[in-house]
């Protein structure tokens, strides 16, 4: 999952930085828009001028986002404006994180003595200001977003800006021009498939599942992981009301919009869960261990940080990997004494921050970690470089490591941490030259969800893009996957956030994906799992993963699998009326079994009940013999079918 998507949505690319315009008379106004409000909790838009001035929001919509362009005037009206003074914002994530950049009223801003902003407050309602490159840039300070609110309701009555860049004149022609960049990377869209499958629901009334896992112990339970701060079991198909862990007390969630609802987003939480190999063999210093990632205050000294902030600027949290093992008279629940903290990272920013923990064949635990977060990996923290390309930041990589206490495995050969809480395998790439010790691979940008391929063992990472390319990576050690020198198999531009297909001077080296596509056809890539299951033939040995949505403010997400080695993506179909999900896809788990499950729901983020556990099974409960078309039916088109194969045949 990843905020970039939904920036798209309320502000341009913070890489867009153009130059202001001229002051202009204060009493004219390109917009113009009126505000009346819904007692203390928000706008309400009355009115708006020219006519195309709403630009997607209606009358009477509350705390529209706003669609503004750098260069013009804006006049607000407010006709309740003493209780309702209107501010003009660097909108953190909450009210207590926004930074004041103008004010109605009796609060300033430090923006209202810019001549070219030109501020005008006519002391009866109404405000005039004019969005400058100076006034966007502060806008988008320390990972803020452009927004507005009440400067009384400052909780409540909250909105956006969706900036758009300025109109630049034609440039000169270059006498040598290189490729435009590409507005359609891969025309080809993704179709549908022949592969059909219904969802059966397993579990409901969860938050944000983000994980499904099993114990590898035999017992058949199922683990989810639920974003806000706690695990599940599902057993013998019920959910268990008492938690198998709860974290919520330690997890860092406050939400990016800081309304704490069903339309409230954050990429922090309870992220990921791994059983270790030996967690069900009483003789393994494993027994009985599991291993979390969750996003944390910064409360203590970080053991992997990044490139200097600026001065004032704090890191927005921490990663936090952590073990734990199960109580010895209750195996549904885990003893919190037993905690152990394993490493703990600086996240410059509140999103991209993988958040995956697995066990590889080999027996080491593998870490996904995005770049820290931002856009284009050139926010504060990210140096530069971008930390994708910076083999001495764990960040936009991915870690492999021995997370047993070293005193439990005296006799490994492996290297012990700087922290002594775990070992780093000796033949991880970077030991004993230039590098952090514990990356395994790096170049990615948020690689959310990964598995292991059974037969291979494989590592098979979504990788989730920027503005145009989502990937599928086969990583392999030591591999650079190119992030953010490219986005997919095309050159990425950080400076202005597009792509081309000119790699000319690129570093040797960098992996192409096995699989991607365009924003064509989604928006952020959820890795998922080579089927393995027995329920439905066709798709085994296939790569089933998904989309989360068309956009962030509609459940549109889409149910995938690919052919690995072509790299050919097709989409289920689902259910006998080949129906749309009309869900967000927030990740996928498997059982024992091999079977796969969808985890989903209604609400954009981490907030609300509307998660759901759905598990992927055949169209049908039971395979029919004859059900040559597998409609769940015997029927005369099944026999058509017959006829027309056998007289194929026949003519032969």
């Amino acid at each position: 999952m990843d905020v970039q998507r939904l920036a798209i949505a309320v502000v341009a690319s913070a890489a867009v930085i153009l130059g202001t315009s001229a002051a202009v008379e204060a009493d004219s106004h390109d917009v113009a828009w009126t505000f009346g409000n819904v007692g203390s909790a928000s706008y309400r838009l009355d009115a708006f001028s020219p006519a195309d001035a709403g630009l997607g929001a209606s009358l009477g919509a509350q705390d529209p986002t706003l669609t503004v362009q750098i260069g013009k005037r804006y006049q607000v009206r407010v006709t309740n404006f003493v209780p309702h003074p209107f501010e003009v914002l660097a909108k953190g994530s909450s009210a207590g994180g926004d930074t004041i950049l103008l004010a109605q009223g009796s609060r300033a801003g430090p923006f209202e003595s810019d001549p070219d902003v030109a501020w005008q407050d006519n002391g009866s309602g109404t405000v005039t200001f004019t969005l400058t490159a100076g006034l966007h840039d502060a806008m988008l300070a320390s990972g803020r977003v452009p927004g507005y609110r009440c400067g009384v309701h400052i909780f409540s009555m909250r909105g956006n800006f969706n900036v758009l860049p300025a109109v630049e004149p034609e440039p000169e022609p270059d006498p040598k021009p290189g490729p435009d960049p590409l507005g359609d990377p891969i025309p080809e869209p993704i179709g549908k498939g022949t592969v059909s499958v219904e969802l059966e629901v397993v579990a409901s009334g969860l938050v944000a599942p983000v994980y499904l896992t099993h114990a590898g112990d035999g017992t058949d339970r199922l683990f989810v992981v639920d974003q806000p701060g706690t695990i599940r079991i599902i057993q013998e198909g019920e959910l268990l009301e008492t938690p198998f862990l709860d974290v919520t007390d330690r997890v860092h969630m406050p939400g990016f919009f800081g309304t704490l609802d069903e339309n409230d987003f954050d990429e922090r939480g309870l992220l990921g869960l791994a059983f270790h190999p030996g967690f069900g063999d009483p003789q393994s210093p494993g027994y009985r261990k599991i291993y979390t990632y969750t996003s944390e205050m910064n409360v203590l000294a970080a053991d992997f940080t990044t490139a200097p902030l600026p001065a004032g600027v704090d890191f927005d949290h921490q990663s936090v990997i952590t073990e734990w093992a199960v109580s010895p008279v209750n195996p549904n629940i885990i003893d919190k004494s037993t905690r152990r903290e394993i490493m703990r990272i600086d996240q410059p920013q509140f999103n991209h921050d993988g958040g995956m923990v697995d066990f590889g064949r080999d027996g080491y635990l593998y870490i996904s970690l995005g770049d820290g977060g931002g856009a284009d990996d050139v926010a504060d923290g990210h140096g530069a470089t971008g930390n994708g390309q910076n083999i001495n930041t764990v960040h936009g990589s991915i870690l492999r490591i021995d997370p047993l206490d070293p005193t439990a495995t005296t006799g490994s050969l492996d290297g012990i941490s700087a922290n002594g809480s775990y070992r780093v395998p000796a033949d991880n790439p970077f030991v004993g030259a230039d590098g952090v010790d514990e990356v395994f691979a790096y170049g990615f940008r948020n690689p959310w969800r990964f598995s292991f391929h059974p037969d291979t063992g494989d590592l098979i990472v979504g990788d989730v893009g920027q503005n145009m390319i989502e990937e599928v990576d086969i990583v392999h050690k030591g591999g650079n996957y190119g992030w953010n020198l490219k986005e997919g198999s095309f050159r990425f531009d950080p400076a202005q956030g597009n792509v081309s297909d000119d790699l000319s001077g690129l570093p040797a080296g960098l992996i192409d994906p096995v699989a991607e596509y365009d924003h064509d056809d989604g928006i952020t890539v959820v890795g998922g799992y080579i089927y393995r299951g027995s329920a439905i033939p066709e798709l085994y040995g296939k790569y089933v993963f998904g989309d989360f949505s068309s956009g962030f403010f509609v459940a549109d997400g889409r149910l995938l699998y690919a052919d690995l080695a072509t790299g050919l993506i097709r989409e289920f179909v689902l259910g006998l009326d080949d129906r749309e999900l009309g869900l967000y896809v927030k990740a996928f788990g498997q059982d024992a079994d091999g079977e796969l499950y969808l985890l989903t729901g209604t609400n954009l983020g981490p907030f609300g009940n509307g998660g759901l556990v759905l598990k992927i099974v055949d169209l049908c409960t039971a395979r029919i013999p004859g059900d040559l078309n597998h409609d769940c039916l015997v029927d005369v088109a099944d026999f058509d079918i017959f006829i027309d194969h056998w007289m194929e045949n026949a003519l032969r």
